[in-house]
């Protein structure tokens, strides 16, 4: 969480502007346009432009602006196996087909007889859940299945902010310079606090003013005085310094988490560990997830089963383990508990 003195200074700043008689922009006031464009290029190398980002309330809210502007009706969409339910249910909900696709470590399976769709949505930074980074081979794979298909591709970088001991891979969006079929979301909920339901999109030129009228038609912007205080929270740099001490809290948690469970090894084996605020724990021989993850709960410590992210019976066995809100003293408690549990 961000310090409460930032925070008051913030809020102080946005109650001091005046109060206009009319609804702001849409896409987002300029000043935080600018602001998250310059943000979004030093934390994650993407060079865009204000005019092309859109402020929304979150990634998901996004998803549903892409669906809603950009989506004919009953469109098939190519999703990762297993996935971010939520952003699948936005897809279901508003009648499209969903292909789900394997994923392994390298991401999103991507070849020569993947099917047609008219989007792919993909986490390639931090893949939810498996944790696993799409390799740069994988990416490009991607965007040539766009082109061929002339398809668009939805990048969620939920948690791109956070990486440990891994050199960082190059957006889809930069990578697509100028092919104009990538749109990029971002959000500050794992940064700032999910309560502050801010995020943002960039898309190609071409994209933007279709997504700016289903804002628009959808709710007309995001509040003012919110805006406000982020814009003077990243405009000051205090969002980027606090990026930098998350960033090193979680990487003292996260390693906290691997050294307890490595001993596990080989009977439960952790993934995703490069970046993110979550680790996936691989269960091997006669273990059973929904088991393991039943004792666990009774001894209070809480992990997700991975089948819960797919849309078809999966035959591994692994739990999801969020340790975004966690001490490094809870973590190693927490890891201790799963080492009892799993110990043969």
């Amino acid at each position: 969480m961000l310090d409460a003195r930032a925070w008051r200074q913030a809020w102080a700043a946005a109650a001091r502007a005046p109060v206009g008689g009319d609804y702001g922009d849409p896409a987002g006031e300029p000043e935080l346009r600018a602001a998250l464009s310059a943000f979004v290029a030093r934390q994650r190398g993407l060079a865009v432009g204000a005019e092309n980002v859109v402020v929304t309330a979150g990634a998901l809210h996004a998803l549903n602006v892409i669906v809603r502007a950009l989506l004919p009706p009953g469109s098939a969409a190519l999703f990762e196996e297993p996935g971010y339910r939520a952003a699948r249910q936005v897809l279901l909900d508003a009648g499209h087909t969903v292909i789900p696709v394997p994923v392994d470590d390298g991401g999103l399976s991507i070849g020569p007889d993947s099917p047609p769709a008219r989007l792919a949505y993909v986490t390639p930074s931090h893949q939810f859940p498996l944790g696993g980074r799409m390799s740069l081979p994988r990416r490009l794979a991607l965007l040539e299945w766009a082109r061929r298909h002339d398809a668009l591709i939805v990048e969620d970088d939920y948690d791109g902010e956070f990486r440990y001991d891994a050199p960082p891979l190059p957006t889809l969006a930069s990578l697509d310079a100028g092919g104009g079929r990538v749109l990029y979301l971002g959000t500050l909920s794992k940064v700032l606090a999910p309560a502050v339901r801010t995020g943002f999109l960039t898309a190609p030129p071409a994209l933007v003013p279709a997504l700016v009228r289903a804002r628009t038609l959808l709710d007309f912007g995001h509040p003012l005085p919110v805006q406000r205080a982020v814009t003077w929270l990243l405009a000051g740099g205090h969002v980027d310094r606090h990026v930098r001490r998350a960033r090193r809290w979680h990487s003292q948690v996260r390693t906290a988490l691997t050294e307890e469970l490595a001993p596990l090894a080989p009977r439960a084996t952790l993934g995703g560990i490069e970046a993110g605020l979550h680790v996936c724990l691989h269960l091997h021989g006669d273990l059973d997830a929904r088991e393991v993850a039943a004792r666990l709960a009774a001894r209070e410590v809480h992990a997700v089963t991975l089948d819960t992210y797919a849309m078809r019976p999966v035959t591994s066995q692994a739990l999801v383990l969020g340790f975004g809100g966690l001490t490094v003293d809870e973590a190693r408690r927490g890891a201790r508990v799963i080492r009892g549990v799993l110990a043969p």
